[in-house]
């Protein structure tokens, strides 16, 4: 009986709709982010910008290509390296898009990727937690049924919109891997002392580049800024076990949203609270507030 709800847990057919929430929302993040940083591109990628390509050679991967290695070459043809950035970062906005809308999907996510690796490992200084998650996401673009709801492939009949055990599979291995990285991370923060003592979110916002608002008040008030350190923690280690059950599902939702709305608007990481509030989202909060879909028989043969 467990190895048959286990199956059914893993591979009973469901609606892929959630998935293709979670491809709008990371395709919606992402273009933002190209967005503030489109007047910026060829001071973080050129030659020429804040880290010379002679700095950041040593520090990329030799095992993916980056423009520093593409440019000789490109030379032979006319190009220049800000030819190349314009070129490479106009594909991957492009790719974006197409993403977005879910034409082509499977080829869009693909090229997403390619060229984000790419950028990621030419401007390796420029780099931190949205930049991970943003790759990790991408491939799952890649691999999982994501056109297969709110997309211009379902339009076009490329794709089918019904349940499958794809899209179980694929949501379960996103939440699975969300319970990890939430769980893993409270655990980590759990062992390092400003987190025990309560000072860890008192030390974040007094750093200038975190620096929002004028929080110096909290000096007067530390009890909460320890509510707001063992309040994180809490969020993070009780992500595993309480974001599963019905009863405490929307809850924990909720919470992980509203810590991630907090680190946006007092420590300006907007984009990096985006992406995580998308991915529990479409991972467990989507179904809290999706209009229920009976599966056809046919699915369940």
């Amino acid at each position: 009986m467990r190895a048959i709800r286990l199956s059914a847990f893993f591979s009973a057919p469901s609606p892929p709709h959630s998935l293709g929430v979670f491809r709008m929302g990371v395709s919606l993040v992402l273009l933002a982010q190209a967005w503030t940083l489109s007047g910026h591109v060829q001071e973080i990628l050129g030659d020429r910008g804040l880290t010379p390509w002679s700095i950041t050679a040593p520090l990329s991967s030799p095992w993916v290509p980056r423009l520093g290695a593409w440019v000789p070459l490109a030379r032979e043809w006319g190009l220049s390296a800000r030819d190349c950035i314009h070129g490479l970062t106009s594909v991957y906005a492009l790719s974006l898009v197409a993403l977005l809308l879910g034409w082509r999907t499977r080829l869009a996510a693909g090229v997403a990727w390619l060229t984000h690796a790419v950028l990621m490992n030419s401007g390796p200084l420029f780099t931190y937690g949205v930049e991970v998650f943003a790759h990790i996401s991408l491939f799952y673009c890649v691999v999982m049924p994501v056109g297969a709801a709110f997309s211009l492939d379902v339009r076009a009949g490329r794709v089918s919109d019904a349940p499958s055990a794809a899209a179980t599979l694929s949501r379960r291995v996103l939440q699975l891997h969300l319970c990890m990285v939430y769980v893993s991370s409270g655990v980590e923060k759990a062992l390092g002392l400003p987190w025990q003592d309560g000072s860890a979110v008192w030390d974040a916002v007094m750093q200038p580049q975190f620096s929002r608002f004028d929080l110096t008040w909290l000096a007067h008030q530390p009890w909460v800024s320890k509510a707001a350190t063992w309040g994180t923690l809490i969020v993070e280690v009780g992500y595993g076990a309480f974001i599963w059950p019905r009863r405490t599902r929307a809850f924990w939702v909720l919470l992980t949203l509203g810590l991630h709305a907090g680190i946006a608007l007092f420590m300006g990481l907007w984009l990096f609270s985006g992406i995580m509030a998308v991915l529990t989202f479409a991972a467990f909060g989507w179904e809290l507030i999706a209009p229920k879909r009976r599966v056809p028989e046919s699915a369940l043969s």
